[in-house]
């Protein structure tokens, strides 16, 4: 399955940054996290079964009055053995329901004795809202929050559900999915195990060639310093100026947050958006901080050859079987 064509299309200005708190976390902060949880008022949109699978449409609220639509699938034995949860996150242009055609993922997940939930991200298509608009109104940084904190409120929700093993929950994420994987276990610790696929934005990799051209495309930003011919480092600078907690967000440091739990990093070989090299870099800096806790075996990388921006059934096996190795299903 091809993940997704471009991380952001979009368009940056810049706004104005709250002032930390003191105390806070300079993360939360630079994303514009709030520490307020509204009554989820969770409600059953849709539900339906396939052989002894049972498929939900659900929604619950996020920040006032934002409803948050979820995709959930768990087998009949959940409802008198909870199982353990996968959340799962797709590209920036896919919905949740491309989780289950084309790629089969959300069902075949839940044979295998898992709950799995999928959301859809803020500015998509089953959402109101303009991506652009909000942009510029809000920074990207505080758009990314927004994203974050909607998967902090799933997590909230699936406290709630008596199918769900909320003590036992697991992210996968693809390509702008595998990079909010990142962020949100590096916020929230209720996130027990983690698969990153062609997420890893390490910034300092990622600005050394042509790659930030691709993934920021569609921004004025980067349209102006393409225009100017600047090379990728002097890009980085005009990024970071832009965005202030820009470097907060690299996954060399969001990987560092996450240790000692495990870990699995993913790309292709072939990747022009996450390539090895990216990949490889931020694994490295995990890597430091899991042998120094002597967690080594919880860390794991892996470049899959002969493989773009995609999601193939290689990748789908060995992300299984990491939930099932750390999440306690056989």
């Amino acid at each position: 399955m091809r993940l997704v064509s471009l991380f952001f299309l979009i368009l940056p200005v810049a706004c104005a940054h709250n002032e930390p708190q003191s105390g806070a976390d300079p993360l939360r902060v630079a994303l514009h996290l709030p520490h307020f949880h509204n009554p989820l008022d969770a409600r059953m949109v849709k539900t339906w079964r396939h052989l002894d699978l049972v498929f939900e449409q659900v929604d619950f609220q996020g920040r006032y009055k934002q409803r948050i639509p979820a995709l959930i699938c768990y087998s009949e034995i959940a409802r008198t053995k909870p199982q353990p949860v996968i959340i799962c996150m797709p590209g920036s242009s896919n919905r949740k329901e491309d989780l289950l055609q084309p790629l089969d993922l959300i069902p075949q997940w839940a044979k295998k004795g898992f709950f799995i939930i999928s959301i859809d991200r803020k500015y998509t298509v089953n959402r109101v809202g303009d991506l652009g608009e909000a942009v510029r109104q809000k920074g990207l940084l505080k758009v990314w929050g927004e994203y974050v904190y909607d998967l902090i409120c799933a997590l909230d929700y699936l406290q709630t559900r008596r199918e769900a093993n909320a003590q036992h929950i697991g992210m996968l994420g693809l390509s702008m999915g595998g990079w909010e994987a990142l962020l949100l276990a590096a916020m929230d610790q209720r996130v027990d195990v983690v698969v990153s696929v062609a997420g890893q934005l390490h910034w300092e990799e990622v600005f050394k060639g042509e790659a930030w051209q691709v993934i920021f495309q569609g921004l004025d930003l980067r349209r102006e310093l393409v225009e100017n011919q600047v090379s990728g480092p002097e890009a980085l600078e005009a990024f970071r100026r832009a965005y202030p907690g820009l470097y907060l967000t690299d996954a060399a440091q969001l990987v560092q947050r996450i240790a000692p739990r495990p870990l699995l990093l993913m790309t292709g070989s072939e990747d022009v958006f996450i390539a090895p090299m990216t990949t490889q870099k931020t694994h490295e800096s995990a890597a430091m901080v899991y042998r120094k806790m002597g967690m080594e075996k919880r860390l794991g990388l892996w470049i899959a050859p002969d493989t773009g921006h995609s999601f193939p059934r290689s990748m789908q096996e060995r992300s299984l079987a990491w939930f099932e190795r750390w999440l306690g299903v056989r």
